[in-house]
């Protein structure tokens, strides 16, 4: 996409967030943003991704795009029942995607819910995960489970599973607990292609997290040099003073930082290059609202106020696809430095 039609998507994305008529996924159907043209999808890429990420980052959205754009997009790209299937489900359907099996899978590991063919040949999910749900009612659960031949991908009906909201420090992100007892399922990416549907959802996912981080971090910068033009103190704007010009320069070089390595990741097929780009996002988001509640005078983090909320998001996205050091493992690794502080 030229740089001009990237600009009109970011005004478009940036109005549809502003404009509050919903979920700019609903306005400007972005579900099938990372769709092939074959399977009714709009055929554009990570560079697109980035950007609508960046612009639901700057307003701390609630939103459908990284449950259903990014991850179910992905995930369901690899599904047995094909590409019409999938562009027709992925219209009309919700969906919520469990975090933590992808996250074991991506490392390895065996996810936690567990799938088992019963006599008849029917599969049934068992166990419990983090959930990453769109802001209306999931009609359907992606779940990755284990079974006897490795992780695969299922379908689940979201009414069929116990769910219950996982943490309030951030209601608007999505996240829900969710509990299998003997939940049919059907298979969707079989246990051959889930390795490949699993890293690339991961992949994207992370990418699209870091873009969200960069647009809340850009939001709280702006935030706060216009509060420190505005207010003033002893007789003089506050953004005069070293303290404030110190810390919004600070965050001005953490955004910038991070700018580039998202650009850079965008593409690369090397892990450390996305895990970068994600941790120096993820600083400076975290770093940015700090400051934009700091400068606020710590009237940021009230109710009247929603500084507190860019906080909350930040904090969330951060541990969203695993700790800190997961991701710094990957870089670690990528140097060979995670043997030596092992021993």
């Amino acid at each position: 996409m030229s740089t001009d039609l990237l600009e009109e998507l970011r005004r478009t994305a940036r109005h549809a967030l502003t404009a509050g008529g919903g979920d700019v996924v609903d306005q400007l159907d972005l579900t099938g943003l990372l769709l092939g043209g074959e399977a009714g999808g709009l055929g554009m890429g990570e560079r697109e991704m980035v950007l609508v990420g960046e612009e639901i980052g700057r307003q701390a959205a609630s939103s459908a795009f990284l449950s259903n754009a990014v991850l179910a997009a992905t995930l369901l790209a690899q599904a047995d029942a094909g590409a019409t299937a999938i562009s027709k489900a992925l219209a009309h359907n919700r969906y919520a995607v469990t975090l933590a099996g992808l996250n074991d899978a991506k490392r390895g590991e065996p996810p936690a819910v567990v799938a088992t063919a019963d006599i008849e040949g029917e599969w049934l999910l068992d166990g419990a995960s983090w959930c990453l749900a769109p802001p209306s009612s999931a009609d359907t659960v992606l779940v990755v489970a284990a079974t006897g031949s490795g992780p695969a991908v299922f379908v689940a009906e979201g009414q069929a599973a116990a769910v219950t909201t996982a943490d309030e420090l951030d209601p608007g992100r999505g996240l829900l607990a969710v509990t299998f007892e003997q939940v049919p399922a059907r298979p969707v990416v079989k246990a051959s292609a889930a390795p490949g549907a699993i890293r690339a959802a991961f992949r994207r996912a992370v990418l699209a997290v870091a873009a969200e981080q960069l647009g809340l971090a850009r939001a709280c910068l702006e935030m706060s040099v216009e509060y420190a033009k505005t207010r003033t103190q002893f007789g003089a704007p506050i953004g005069s003073f070293q303290a404030i010009k110190h810390r919004c320069a600070e965050v001005l070089l953490d955004v910038e930082f991070a700018d580039a390595a998202i650009q850079q990741a965008i593409g690369a097929t090397a892990p450390e290059e996305l895990e970068l780009a994600f941790i120096v996002a993820t600083r400076a988001a975290v770093s940015a609202a700090r400051t934009c509640i700091h400068v606020h005078g710590g009237i940021g983090f009230t109710w009247e106020h929603r500084a507190h909320w860019y906080l909350r998001r930040a904090r969330i996205n951060a541990t969203l696809f695993g700790s800190p050091s997961v991701h710094r493992d990957v870089i670690a690794e990528s140097v060979g430095l995670a043997g030596a502080r092992r021993e």
